[in-house]
C-alpha cells in the first residue's frame, strides 16, 4: 500500500510548495458555477439520461464546468488528459486517435473505419459516430462529463471503457450574452460569442459561435511552414415550450482545417537505409536536424493537411405527463473528411532518386478522403425519480455509414481503394430504481442490443498484375463484400447504502460488451487478391481470414465507491475500487513486417484495476483540488501478437515451426495506460475594494508508459509532470476578467503519441518511431478575456 500512497504525498507536498510560493488560478477536479470559490455546489449530470445529483449515482464521474474547462485550458479533446486522471487520449491534430478510460482502448486510427475505440463521445447525450472528429475541438460546452467504466445499460454499444459527454450551452429565460478571446504569445488565438434569451413566450434561442487557432510545435525546416489548425464553428438552438409540451431544434456547422506535419521522427536505428538503398541515406533523407526524443523538426516537400467539415442536427421533444415524461430524440449527423500525408517523412521524393528518375514519379504523398454519415432515434419513457421506485424505459435505432477513399501511387506498394463500413444498432433498454428504504437503494437495468455490420472493400489495383484499373478507381482489381451480425443482453447491477446526508457507499457489477468488428485497415496482399480470384481453392482459404468478423468483447466489471460532502459542505470526497475483465478484447497492432504498416486486429485477453480519489475543499475565498488514479491494466491472455522492428529472441521475438516470428504480450501493459495519474490544483480570491484578484495554480503528472502494444521500448513516454500558473482580475459583479498564464512553467516536452509503423520501409534494418509533441509540450503565455452579461 505504501506504493499507492508515496506518490500522491509527493504530489501533494509539491502542490502545498506551489501554492505557497505563487497561487494561481487553474481548473478544479469538480464543476463550479463561477469563477470565484465560495461554495461547492450540488453537481447535477445528465449522462445517464435525466438529471441526476452526482453524489446520487452509483457510477465513478468527473464533473468539469464551463469556467473549469476554460481555467485549465482544455480547448482539444485531448486536454481533458490533464484534468481527468483516468482519461488517456492521444492528440488530435490531423487525424482521428483513440480514445482510452482506465487503460482500456483499442488503437484505431482514421484507415480503421467502422471501429469503436471504447469510450462512447457524446453531445448532449447524441452518440457522435466514432469515425468523426466533431469532438476534437472543445467549444461551447456549458458542462463536461465523464463516466468512467463500462456504461452498459444507457451508455450504448461504443461506451465499453466510458462515456465523455460534451453539455452545450441552451436557451435560456432571460437574455445572455457572453464574450470570450484568448491569445498567446506563440500564436493561438481563439474567439468565442455566444447569446441566448426568449424570443416570444413559447420560444427561446441560444447561439454560439468560434474561431480559433491552434499551433504546435512541429516545423518543416525545408518549406518553413510551422504546423497549424484552424477551426470556425456555429451552434444554434430554437426551444419551443407551451404546457406540457417543448421542443428543441438544434443545429451545427464547423470546418477545420490542418496544415502541416503531426508525426515526426523521435527515433531510427543509425546508419538504417530506406528500402535498404545506399543513396537513401539518413544523411540525405533528414537534413539539418537530429533524429531523437524531444525533436521537434521535419524536412519536407509534401504539402500535408487536413480539412473537416461537420454538418448535423437533432430534434429533442418531451411531452410531460404526470409523473412521466416521454421523450424522443431524433438527430442527423454529416461530416466531410479529406488529408494529404507525407508516405515516409523524407527530404527529396525517394523514389525519383532511387530510379534516377526512370519510373513513374512518385510525390511522395498520399491522400485520403471519407464521408461519415449517421441517423439516430430514441424514444424514453422517464418516471418521477423523486418516488421510492423510478424507471426508464427506451428503444433506440441508429444507422452509420463510413466511406473512404484511399490513394498511394507509389509502385512499391500501391493502393487506390474505397472502404465502405456500415453499421445498424437496434436496442432496448430499462433502468430503475428502487429507495427501500431512506438509507438503501437498488439501482439497475438490462439492454438487448442487436448489430449488423457490413464491410465492402475495392481495391482498384491489382497487386498481380501490378496494374490499376481504368482512371485509379474505375474496373478492375478486386473487390469483397462482408457482413455479420450479432446480439448481446447486458446490464448492471448496485446496491447504495446512505448511512448519513450526503454520504452514499455503493458496490456495483456491470455486464458490457463490444460488438463484432472487422479489421476494416486490410490492403490487399497478392496472394490474398489471387484467393479471391479463386476462392474455392482450399489452398488460398487461409487468404481470406482476414474478412472474418472479430469476436465481441465481453465485460465483467466490479466497482465499490464512496461519494461524500463533509464538514457542513466544504468538502466533496469520491473514492473507487475497481476492477473489469475483458475477454476477446479487441486489440489493434501494426503489422510492421510490410513496406507500409498495417494494422492488425486480433482478440486477446485484459483486465484493468485501480483506485481513483476526487477531493475537493472551499472555505470562503479558497478552494483546493486533488484527482488521482492508480490504474494496473494488463494483457491477460495474448498470444502470436506482432513483434516491433529488429525486437530479438531475447526480447520475446520467436519463430513457429513455419517460421512466422511473433511475441506473447500475456502479462504485459496497456498501450497508453501510466498506472498513475495526479491533477492538483489551488485557487484563491483576494478581495480588493474595487475589484479581485484570482491566483492559482494546477500541477498534473503521469507515470511512464509505453504507447504502442507491442511494447516497443522506442515507443516509451517517460514520467513528467506539468505546472500551469496564473492571474487574473475579476469585476465585483463577476461580469468580467482578465487572466494573465503561463502553461508548462518549467517547459517539459512531451509526447501525445508515438507510433512504429514507418520501420517497415526501412527493409528490416531499423526500428523508426515517430513521435507527436502535444501542444502544451513547450512552454508559452497568453492572456484570455472573459465578459457575461
Amino acid at each position: 500500500m505504501h506504493k499507492f500512497i508515496s506518490p500522491i504525498a509527493r504530489l501533494s507536498a509539491s502542490c502545498a510548495g506551489v501554492a505557497l510560493a505563487i497561487p494561481v488560478m487553474s481548473a478544479p477536479a469538480m464543476a463550479q458555477n463561477a469563477a470565484t470559490p465560495k461554495d461547492i455546489a450540488e453537481i447535477i449530470v445528465t449522462a445517464q439520461k435525466r438529471p441526476e445529483k452526482l453524489q446520487d449515482i452509483a457510477v465513478a464521474a468527473a464533473v468539469l464546468s464551463q469556467a473549469a474547462v476554460a481555467q485549465a485550458h482544455v480547448t482539444d479533446l485531448s486536454d481533458i488528459n490533464r484534468v481527468v486522471p483516468s482519461v488517456e487520449i492521444k492528440g488530435t491534430f490531423n487525424g482521428r486517435v483513440p480514445y482510452g478510460m482506465r487503460g482500456i482502448s483499442t488503437n484505431a486510427n482514421e484507415g480503421a473505419i467502422g471501429l469503436t475505440s471504447g469510450v462512447s463521445i457524446q453531445m448532449d447525450g447524441v452518440p457522435v459516430p466514432a469515425d468523426s472528429f466533431a469532438a476534437n475541438t472543445i467549444t461551447d460546452v456549458a458542462q463536461l462529463e465523464v463516466l468512467k467504466g463500462p456504461q452498459a445499460t444507457l451508455g450504448g454499444r461504443t461506451a465499453s471503457a466510458g462515456v465523455i459527454n460534451f453539455v452545450t450551452f441552451g436557451p435560456t429565460a432571460k437574455a445572455h450574452y457572453a464574450l470570450d478571446v484568448t491569445g498567446t504569445e506563440d500564436g493561438e488565438h481563439r474567439v468565442s460569442l455566444r447569446a441566448s434569451g426568449p424570443i416570444s413566450d413559447t420560444l427561446s434561442y441560444s447561439l454560439a459561435g468560434y474561431e480559433s487557432r491552434t499551433p504546435y510545435p512541429v516545423t518543416n525546416i525545408k518549406t518553413g511552414v510551422k504546423s497549424k489548425a484552424d477551426s470556425f464553428g456555429v451552434r444554434g438552438k430554437l426551444k419551443f415550450e407551451s404546457g406540457d409540451f417543448d421542443a428543441t431544434l438544434m443545429g451545427h456547422y464547423a470546418l477545420s482545417k490542418s496544415r502541416g506535419n503531426n508525426f515526426i521522427y523521435q527515433y531510427l536505428t543509425p546508419g538504417a537505409l530506406l528500402l535498404g538503398a545506399p543513396p537513401l541515406s539518413q544523411s540525405v533523407l533528414f537534413p539539418g536536424f537530429t533524429i531523437a526524443y524531444g525533436n521537434t523538426k521535419y524536412s519536407s516537400p509534401v504539402n500535408m493537411g487536413s480539412r473537416y467539415e461537420d454538418r448535423d442536427g437533432s430534434l429533442v421533444m418531451n411531452y410531460h405527463m404526470g409523473d412521466f415524461t416521454l421523450t424522443s430524440t431524433t438527430s442527423h449527423f454529416y461530416e466531410k473528411q479529406f488529408q494529404t500525408q507525407d508516405l515516409f517523412g523524407t527530404d527529396i521524393y525517394f523514389f525519383n532518386v532511387l530510379t534516377g528518375g526512370m519510373a513513374p514519379a512518385f510525390d511522395n504523398m498520399q491522400s485520403n478522403a471519407g464521408f461519415v454519415r449517421q441517423t439516430t432515434q430514441e424514444f424514453k419513457l422517464a418516471s418521477d425519480s423523486s418516488k421510492a421506485f423510478s424507471y426508464i424505459l427506451g428503444a433506440f435505432y441508429s444507422n452509420t455509414n463510413v466511406t473512404g477513399d484511399g490513394l498511394r501511387t507509389f509502385v512499391g506498394f500501391p493502393a487506390a481503394q474505397r472502404n465502405i463500413s456500415t453499421t445498424k444498432n437496434y436496442a432496448i433498454y430499462a433502468h430503475a430504481t428502487e429507495k427501500f428504504t431512506d438509507k438503501i437503494w437498488a439501482v439497475g437495468g438490462l439492454r438487448y442490443n442487436w448489430d449488423k455490420i457490413g464491410w465492402n472493400l475495392a481495391q482498384y489495383f491489382d497487386p498481380t498484375k501490378a496494374q490499376y484499373g481504368s482512371g485509379n478507381f474505375g474496373a478492375g482489381g478486386f473487390a469483397w463484400n462482408a457482413s455479420d451480425s450479432s446480439s448481446a443482453l447486458v446490464g448492471d447491477f448496485a446496491l447504495q447504502y446512505h448511512p448519513a446526508e450526503r454520504v452514499m457507499a455503493y458496490a456495483s457489477y456491470t455486464r458490457g460488451y463490444k460488438p463484432n468488428a472487422f479489421n476494416t485497415a486490410h490492403t490487399f496482399s497478392v496472394s490474398q487478391a489471387a484467393a479471391l480470384a479463386a476462392p474455392t481453392v482450399a489452398a488460398n482459404a487461409s487468404d481470406l481470414s482476414f474478412t472474418k468478423a472479430t469476436k465481441q468483447e465481453h465485460i465483467d466489471s466490479f466497482e465499490l465507491g464512496l461519494k461524500s460532502s463533509l464538514l457542513d459542505r466544504h468538502l466533496t470526497l469520491n473514492l473507487a475500487a475497481f476492477y473489469t475483465n475483458y475477454q476477446n478484447y479487441q486489440a489493434q497492432v501494426f503489422d510492421n513486417s510490410k513496406l507500409v504498416g498495417v494494422l492488425v486486429l486480433a482478440n486477446a485477453g485484459a483486465r484493468t484495476q485501480g483506485i481513483e480519489a476526487d477531493a475537493t475543499y472551499v472555505k470562503g475565498n479558497s478552494r483546493i483540488s486533488l484527482s488521482a488514479a492508480l490504474i494496473d491494466a494488463k494483457f491477460k491472455n495474448f498470444k502470436g501478437a506482432n513483434c516491433y522492428a529488429l525486437q530479438t529472441v531475447a526480447q520475446g521475438c520467436v519463430a513457429d515451426a513455419s517460421g512466422n516470428y511473433s511475441q506473447d504480450l500475456s502479462g504485459k501493459p496497456m498501450p497508453a495506460s501510466p498506472k498513475f495519474k495526479a491533477s492538483a490544483s489551488i485557487t484563491q480570491t483576494v478581495p480588493l475594494e474595487k475589484f479581485d484578484v484570482l491566483l492559482g495554480s494546477n500541477l498534473n503528472y503521469r507515470s511512464s508508459t509505453v504507447l504502442q502494444a507491442n511494447q516497443n521500448p522506442y515507443t516509451r513516454q517517460s514520467a513528467f509532470a506539468l505546472l500551469d500558473l496564473s492571474v487574473g482580475f475579476q469585476t465585483k459583479d463577476e461580469v468580467a476578467s482578465l487572466t494573465f498564464f503561463v502553461n508548462n512553467v518549467t517547459n517539459r516536452f512531451y509526447l501525445t503519441n508515438a507510433e512504429d509503423f514507418f520501420s517497415g520501409p526501412f527493409a528490416g534494418t531499423a526500428n523508426a518511431v515517430i513521435g507527436q509533441p502535444a501542444r502544451d509540450s513547450h512552454r508559452y503565455a497568453g492572456a484570455r478575456l472573459s465578459v457575461k452579461i
